[in-house]
């Protein structure tokens, strides 16, 4: 069972942030101005616009990348900036338990980053064929 953890780990961690950004997709493409709604929403949090599209394409190629398990570490490390960003942006718009949440992701991220061999990923897959 102790085989399987890491590996439950990774996806369920990368489904937070690739899930959550293909519905935030599928809203945009199916509301009216979805995509500006959408900036709103991040300029209500005092984020600039260019923010919206950099945070997309963060979440969905990163949130792949770790359910797939490539570049293990990488992605695990860039989520967490990610993850610390938000966390910051909701503890100075007095979100405490958002700030926590956010804070609790970078912490299961940061292990991941820095045990990045799980079961079942491309990276490990990758590895045996060049042995």
């Amino acid at each position: 069972m102790e085989k399987f953890t890491g590996v439950i780990a990774r996806v369920f961690l990368a489904m937070l942030f690739f899930i959550s950004i293909i519905f935030i997709i599928k809203n945009i493409m199916s509301v009216e101005n979805g995509y500006n709604i959408y900036q709103d929403a991040m300029g209500s949090r005092g984020l600039p616009g260019i923010f919206a599209p950099i945070s997309i394409l963060i979440q969905f190629v990163f949130g792949l990348t770790l359910i797939i398990g490539y570049k293990v570490k990488v992605s695990a490390y860039v989520l967490a900036v990610y993850s610390i960003l938000w966390a910051l942006i909701y503890f100075g718009s007095m979100n405490l338990l958002g700030s926590l949440q956010y804070l609790a992701i970078t912490g299961g991220l940061l292990h991941l980053g820095s045990h990045p061999n799980t079961c079942f990923s491309l990276d490990n897959l990758l590895s045996k064929k060049k042995n």
